[in-house]
């Protein structure tokens, strides 16, 4: 096979050349590694040797691909007590690791971001061909795709073997450069281990008091204010341990100036303390404490709009085909397909694959986040800010087991693509924008961005179209190439659509009108109690405090905006999508998340650079400093780290309350109980083919089973509700409504017709407002004693009524 190397487009703007300095000239005694100093680009004595052979990172994806490979196997096989985690790993890490062990992709961060993207787009992609064409035997996909994988990531072994680059093979000589007039190792430093042992026991700590939290609290008594009024104050300390460590390994990182330069002219890694290995330890931690700790407190998956996507899974897995015209998630099959696939070859029940969605999506979503951030500034300061204040941000729960969650990975992957390879800089003259990736590059890197967006595209509805939006921007200012890039993505996502068109355009609409205040007002039309109050202000503070925060950065670099021109544009196209579209009142929750990412980016730039010039500046004012004036000087100095530390943490930490708070505030609303799920299962296993199910309110866990298909037939999403759908909110449901419930009722084919009334409604009308108090309990009393109507089913907190007509 051809050896075709991937090597990124620099973060722009490019640096300066540097004059080398002298290796043995002196240098004062306070500048020597100072944020201002630039290391020089020439080396002394055996530096000028020929840079390590970049086909060396291939070792590590093909003994991934071939391990991973091997444990799905196994698992297949015997039913390991591991083949739940090692097939989690296959289809994360397999299929992308195989491919990228013949493939050089540069540097580390992108090559191990891309092996994650191929691997799950690759896995849903099979998924969903085989749903398509009617065979669906999931293990035996699985087992060939490992087979496979095992295959070809041996063979990338050794090749890697033969080149020198195999599991035995020494690392290159320790070579040495020059740093600020200093001589310094180039070569890969010893890792020193007690930061890392250090971190090592915050960490552990925090998982200390995070499990102790947990396990003392009780979440059936959880009210209006949601997890952050009942939970254990432990869970706040876990919580600010967390915060503080991740700054202070942060602030332990030396800045690329800072560190040495190798023979290819780039600058080392900074291994030499372990603090990259911890702060990497706190991004785990903060997604461990933000998305883990509801699946330890519920005992059923949480939102009720979970439980329609379970159902979708379990029609995929009972091998039913997904040709229904008019079922908007059977159109869309793709993350259903690949979760009932995950779900066959690695033993997990759908529930399960809920609890931990958005653990796993998360963790996945770092590596990308990570890379783009690489890609865009050569700092990992800054890279690790991003992805831990995306984290901290990131309040719209989109992560759950969702098409939109696959979505939004795809979609960073995508957008990963065409900024690695892809990208001209800005302001660059055309024989500039020539310059970069061969035209072989390009053409392999469209490619695999086109393929990315395909699977995205039969995924999710809305993703693909922010992110042509997106790429389409870029293009239009000739920041990637090639110009025509937008225009083949909007030929695979209107490829897509047009087949459905004729249902989408009529059970949802295209275009709500060009009115963005109306699009962007959100979902619910008033605020029916405190607690509801306090997390929509909370999480509406946090929205507009990020985005006023990016608009600060962004004129921070007024005069270079160039530098940022990028991410900022990346951060503002999504608003475009409120110029035509409410999204069901959850368009102002996209446009935050798609642009969530980048404020992030622009942030941790602004502050990661603020930093590093006032330190600057405190130390150029100390050499020139007098004898009566280096001591309060230097103390000065001094303080600059600690305070920048503690003003970060506190925002970091602000924005995680905030965000738990938009995510959990309505935890009594979301979360589901036994009895519910249960019912809901008995429900639509003894009820009548064909007939219609209603529902007091929307908080029910309906549509969970592959019997689904067989009711509501000509509702295209959800279930007809009181609420809504008979627009009786606000009324206390007294015998005068009785009549409006029954022509609302028989308004639809399916008969006869089921009314649920449960515990988690009256929750869900309690805290939004949407019926007086009592209202659900009055209605349970009228429907016992009238003609026509009979209880269907009852159980400590779900009442099935049936209504005859």
């Amino acid at each position: 096979m051809t050896d075709l190397a991937l090597r990124p487009v620099r973060p722009f703007p490019e640096p300066a050349a540097v004059p080398a300095a002298p290796a043995a000239e002196t240098t004062p005694a306070g500048a020597a590694g100072r944020r201002g100093d630039t290391a020089t680009a020439g080396d002394t004595g055996p530096a000028a040797d020929t840079a390590p052979d970049p086909r060396a990172g291939r070792t590590g994806q093909a003994c991934t691909g071939l391990i991973v490979a091997v444990l799905a196997l196994l698992g297949l096989a015997a039913g390991t007590p591991w083949q739940a985690p090692t097939a989690v790993a296959f289809a994360a890490l397999g299929p992308g690791a195989a491919l990228l062990s013949h493939l050089t992709v540069r540097p580390a961060a992108t090559r191990w971001a891309t092996t994650v993207l191929a691997s799950l787009a690759g896995y849903a992609a099979v998924a969903t061909g085989a749903v398509w064409v009617g065979w669906w035997q999931p293990r035996l996909a699985v087992g060939a795709m490992a087979v496979a994988v095992a295959a070809v990531s041996a063979a990338g072994l050794l090749r890697a073997a033969r080149a020198g680059h195999g599991l035995g093979s020494r690392p290159g000589p320790v070579r040495r450069s020059t740093l600020a007039g200093r001589p310094t190792l180039a070569g890969r430093p010893a890792v020193a281990w007690w930061p890392l042992l250090a971190h090592a026991v915050v960490i552990g700590a925090a998982l200390a008091l995070w499990w102790i939290a947990v396990s003392r609290t009780d979440v059936t008594e959880v009210g209006g204010f949601g997890l952050l009024g009942t939970v254990s104050p432990f869970f706040l300390a876990a919580l600010a341990l967390t915060v503080a460590g991740f700054v202070a390994a942060l602030a332990g990182l030396r800045p690329v100036a800072d560190r040495p330069i190798t023979p290819d002219r780039t600058t080392a890694p900074d291994r030499a303390t372990g603090r990259g290995l911890a702060v990497a330890g706190y991004l785990v931690l903060l997604v461990v404490l933000l998305h883990g700790t509801t699946p330890l407190l519920l005992d059923q998956p949480q939102y009720a709009w979970t439980y329609k996507h379970l159902g979708v899974i379990d029609l995929i897995a009972a091998g039913n085909p997904v040709d229904a015209a008019t079922d908007i998630y059977q159109q869309w099959p793709a993350l259903f397909a690949g979760a009932a696939q995950l779900g066959a070859a690695g033993g997990i029940a759908p529930a399960t694959l809920a609890d931990w969605s958005p653990v796993f999506f998360n963790l996945a979503a770092a590596p990308v986040l990570y890379a783009i951030a690489r890609t865009l500034a050569d700092d990992r300061r800054v890279a690790y800010l991003t992805v831990f204040g995306f984290f901290a941000i990131n309040w719209v729960e989109e992560d759950y087991l969702s098409p939109q969650a696959f979505g939004f990975l795809l979609s960073l992957g995508v957008l990963l693509i065409v900024l690695t390879w892809l990208r001209s800089p800005a302001g660059a003259s055309a024989s500039d924008r020539r310059a970069g990736p061969d035209r072989r590059v390009r053409g392999w890197a469209t490619g695999a961005a086109l393929a990315l967006l395909a699977v995205l595209t039969a995924a999710h509805q809305l993703s693909p179209y922010l992110v042509v939006a997106q790429v389409a921007v870029l293009a239009a200012l000739r920041l990637v190439r090639p110009r025509w890039l937008p225009l083949a993505m909007g030929a695979v996502v209107l490829g897509y659509l047009l087949p459905r068109f004729g249902f989408v355009s009529a059970a949802f609409g295209v275009f709500d009108g060009f009115d963005i205040f109306s699009n962007a007002a959100g979902n619910a039309e008033s605020w029916g109690s405190t607690g509801q109050a306090f997390s929509a202000i909370v999480v509406r503070t946090l929205a507009l405090t990020v985005w006023a925060l990016t608009v600060l950065a962004v004129l921070a670099y007024r005069r270079r905006l160039r530098t940022v021109l990028v991410p900022a544009l990346l951060a503002a196209t999504p608003f475009v999508l409120l110029a035509a579209q409410s999204y069901g009142g959850e368009a102002i929750y996209r446009v935050f998340l798609f642009s969530a990412p980048w404020c992030a980016f622009l942030i941790a730039r602004a502050v990661v650079d603020r930093a590093d010039r006032r330190l600057d500046r405190a130390d150029r004012r100390l050499d020139r400093a007098d004898q009566h004036q280096v001591g309060r000087r230097r103390r000065r100095r001094w303080w600059l780290g600690p305070v920048a530390a503690v003003a970060v943490a506190v925002a970091l930490g602000g924005f995680a309350l905030g965000t738990v708070q938009g995510r959990h505030g309505q935890l009594a609303v979301d979360r589901q109980t036994a009895d519910e799920v249960a019912a809901a299962r008995q429900l639509y296993a003894t009820a009548e083919p064909g007939a219609t199910i209603a529902v007091a309110t929307s908080n029910f866990p309906s549509r969970l089973t592959a019997a689904y298909p067989g009711f509501n037939t000509d509702v295209p999403a959800g279930e007809p509700d009181l609420v809504v759908g008979a627009q009786l909110r606000g009324a206390a449901l007294d015998g005068e409504h009785l009549p409006a419930i029954e022509e609302f009722l028989g308004s639809f084919t399916g008969d006869p017709a089921y009314l649920v009334v449960s515990d988690g409604m009256r929750r869900q009308s309690d805290y939004f407002g949407y019926f007086p108090p009592g209202s659900l309990d009055r209605l349970e009393r009228l429907l016992d004693g009238r003609d026509g109507w009979s209880v269907f089913q009852r159980s400590d907190d779900v009442t099935v009524y049936r209504y005859a007509g």
